[in-house]
């Protein structure tokens, strides 16, 4: 095998030519030479290497560009609505788009106006004062024993969720020299149901206002209702029945009347 000549590697090629134990490159073979370099031209990337491995945020901050940041958006407030400005139709326009349905189309055009009317007699007892309704009395005479007007139907709006509830009602009272006629205690009954209720304060106000204008010496009234938010919402639970009482005068007092009413009510 013939030797082979390897030119020589000098300073004014741009190499580097001093060796690691202080020797020329020209007293070296063109291979060791040639080795020499190339380990000193791994040693810089090689060190890079071991600092982005030894600081990896290093890196993450050289190979990526955080974002720039979202200008904050200024709120302008809104000036406030005068609901008394507002047509009570758009409102329940905005309340048929917030379900998710269109007032445009033709099966509810009209139904912004149909409950704006339907408002003036399921929310009408607001119009109506007790005064006003047992105005005419009559005189009782001799009579002093049980008045009760059982079994008469209601129907109310629940305050928490604007469902109905309904049912029927018993009304007694024990006369104290004056009577009013049955009919007066059906529209009692629906002054107050006629409002936005709960059956509790149904009850009481219907026995109250009885007892406040008529005066007689006790007064019972007793409600079963069914509650729509109970039966299509909720626990849904469509056959229980709410049964609330209010007892006044004689009522409260005397057990035996107590009793009599209550017979008399689930009779």
């Amino acid at each position: 095998m013939s030797n082979t000549n390897y030119p020589a590697i000098t300073a004014a090629n741009g190499f580097p030519i001093a060796g690691s134990n202080g020797s020329s490159a020209e007293n070296r073979s063109g291979p060791q030479t040639f080795r020499s370099f190339a380990s000193r031209l791994r040693r810089p990337l090689t060190s890079i290497v071991a600092q982005f491995n030894a600081s990896p945020s290093i890196a993450s901050d050289r190979l990526s560009y955080s974002p720039l940041p979202t200008p904050r958006r200024t709120e302008v407030p809104l000036p406030p609505v005068n609901l008394a400005l507002v047509d009570s139709e758009e409102l329940i326009r905005e309340i048929l788009l917030r379900v998710g349905e269109d007032p445009d189309r033709e099966g509810l055009l009209q139904t912004p106006a149909r409950i704006v009317r339907s408002w003036e007699e399921i929310y009408g007892g607001y119009e109506q004062r007790a005064e006003e309704i047992l105005v005419t009395q009559f005189c009782a005479g001799q009579y002093d024993e049980m008045v009760l007007l059982r079994d008469v139907e209601f129907y109310s709006t629940c305050e928490h969720h604007m469902l109905p509830f309904y049912g029927k009602a018993h009304i007694a009272y024990l006369p104290n020299n004056k009577i009013v006629g049955l009919s007066k205690l059906a529209r009692l009954l629906d002054m107050h149901a006629r409002r936005l209720q709960v059956q509790e304060r149904l009850t009481q106000e219907l026995a109250t206002d009885l007892q406040r204008i008529l005066r007689p010496k006790g007064v019972a009234v007793m409600i079963e209702g069914k509650h729509q938010c109970m039966c299509c919402r909720g626990v849904r639970k469509k056959e229980g029945m709410m049964v609330t009482s209010c007892l006044l005068g004689a009522f409260k007092e005397n057990l035996a009347t107590r009793s009599e009413f209550l017979a008399l009510a689930k009779n």
